[in-house]
């Protein structure tokens, strides 16, 4: 009975005990919590000097919990010496239990389960419709694969701020990309929702905000950084094959087609016929979504010169070669009205780039809690070194200053403390300050 409440445990070649052993531990300390948890809800974070636990109620009675490992703490040249010369006995290793901030793994939690929901629909639904194996055969395929993609030396602040990097836009080009995706679906009546996004910052969406949230972090968004080819690359990069598409026990999560020219489907035809030069048929890869308002549908995304057009097909519609070719001669050619990609790109472009490539004076990051905005600063292309030569410029903050902000806004969040403005003096940093308003 113990082991029939573990869906998945990672690894999963652990003994058979240890599973047994750490989730019951975890059950039992839940169950203790919640007798005097009152209004503050479930438990969610628990440290022990080497790990930090984080847990989430995903669904009614299906808990998840991340487990990670403290690192070790640096120690000054004067400490070391002194054990050197102190016993001859091994050192007890210390750990920086300050690094992983429980509001960033909650994070990490959360987006894996938005991002498995996104993809496969809910747990119990899931158990409910298929099996529990099939459920651990998804997992098995589903967890390792995201797990790669958290390095805990690069959990940030853009962890907890999962926001929308708006793309810049007049009036009149807004209403001229509406009336694309107007008489796209008129022509193409299967589809239910589009999105148009450049360069990776969101123009237009008709998905309800929350359901394009979880479909912009999936698709573009990863550690602060925005990108048409985030799923070509690593640690993402998975190969689409035919065990991925629904039903066939694999997981579609980071699996795309390679965007190999300015104009390509990322989901949908991975080699048109007109390009295949004869090397045979063309395939097709067209993932499930199941959005939380939207319903479940199909996924199919064409770029075209920095444009990412996404759209959500019926969960019914027959997606095959001729129709998706179909879908993107549609998109690209040029029609006279000014009602294509091709016509609106030139608009678009421009505007883009005239406010994206101004510089900021501050190195800064803002966050719209109502639209889910993320702004971060501009830096010149390139800046001069101090050695002589250029170097790349940077968006928002440096690396190392990333996780500095994490403290900072968890006590803007605290709804105890009830503060508007923190500043914090790192000795070598300068200052570096939070503040909220117009709440």
């Amino acid at each position: 009975q113990a082991d029939a409440k573990i869906l998945y445990y990672s690894p999963s070649c652990a003994p058979a005990e240890e599973k047994r052993s750490q989730v019951g531990l975890v059950e039992g300390l839940i169950s203790f919590a919640a007798m005097f948890a009152g209004e503050k809800g479930p438990l969610r974070c628990l440290r022990t000097k080497q790990l930090a636990f984080s847990v989430l109620e995903a669904e009614p009675n299906t808990w998840m919990v991340l487990v990670m490992r403290h690192p070790l703490a640096s120690q000054p040249e004067a400490s070391r010496g002194s054990q050197a010369a102190g016993s001859a006995g091994a050192a007890e290793p210390r750990y920086d239990e300050e690094s992983l901030a429980d509001s960033t793994l909650q994070a990490v939690l959360r987006n894996c389960y938005s991002v498995f929901r996104l993809l496969h629909g809910e747990i119990q639904t899931f158990v409910a419709e298929q099996s529990m194996h099939k459920l651990f055969d998804l997992l098995e395929d589903f967890i390792p694969a995201f797990l790669e993609t958290v390095d805990a030396s690069e959990l940030s602040i853009f962890h907890e701020l999962d926001g929308f990097h708006y793309g810049p836009m007049e009036r009149n080009v807004c209403v001229s990309i509406h009336c694309f995706l107007d008489k796209l679906q008129e022509q193409f009546p299967l589809i239910r929702h589009a999105a148009l996004l450049y360069n990776a910052h969101l123009i237009y969406t008709s998905l309800s905000l929350s359901d394009m949230q979880v479909l912009y972090s999936y698709l573009v968004s990863f550690n602060g950084v925005v990108s048409n080819h985030k799923l070509n690359r690593g640690p993402f990069g998975r190969i689409p094959t035919a065990a991925s598409q629904p039903g066939g026990g694999s997981s579609s999560f980071g699996r795309a087609f390679l965007l190999a020219d300015d104009e390509d489907f990322l989901f949908g035809v991975s080699r048109r016929p007109s390009n295949s030069g004869g090397a045979g048929p063309a395939s097709v890869f067209v993932p499930a979504v199941y959005l939380a308002e939207g319903g479940a549908g199909q996924l199919v995304a064409l770029t075209y010169r920095g444009v990412m057009l996404v759209l959500i097909f019926e969960e019914s519609a027959q997606l095959d070669v001729k129709l998706l070719e179909s879908v993107r001669l549609a998109c690209i050619r040029p029609a006279g009205d000014g009602l294509s990609l091709a016509e609106l790109l030139p608009l678009i472009a421009p505007q883009h780039a005239q406010v994206m490539e101004r510089e900021d004076e501050y190195r800064f990051v803002y966050y719209n809690q109502t639209n889910h905005a993320l702004r971060l600063s501009n830096q010149p292309a390139t800046t001069r070194s101090l050695l002589g030569g250029t170097r790349p410029g940077s968006c928002g903050p440096k690396p190392g200053e990333r996780a500095l902000l994490c403290p900072l806004h968890a006590t803007l969040s605290d709804p105890r403390l009830k503060c508007r403005e923190v500043s914090w003096k790192s000795a070598d940093r300068g200052w570096i300050c939070a503040k909220r308003w117009r709440e």
